[in-house]
């Protein structure tokens, strides 16, 4: 029996999920089932929604700050492939 495929979701849907979650003060495994999602994912979601509105970051990255980061590790893996073709 194979694995299923990794889903993917939208921003806004994670977002949308993390406002279900927040106000109604239902259980993450509640949610997460009316959801189709798994009860992890969401609280990754909530966890990095909290992370995002303090700003604080305390050592852990903003989704803002990840974003970036990921464009910055693409964009020097880029330039060092062509400093390969070149030395």
């Amino acid at each position: 029996m194979g694995q299923k495929p990794r889903r993917t979701f939208t921003d806004e849907q994670k977002a949308e999920a993390v406002q279900i979650v927040n106000p109604s003060g239902q259980p993450f495994s509640q949610v997460a089932q009316e959801m189709g999602l798994t009860e992890g994912a969401l609280r990754k979601w909530v966890k990095q929604a909290q992370l995002d509105a303090s700003g604080e970051g305390q050592g852990q990255l903003t989704s803002a700050e990840r974003q970036e980061l990921n464009q910055l590790r693409r964009e020097l893996k880029h330039v060092q492939s062509v400093n390969a073709r070149y030395l």
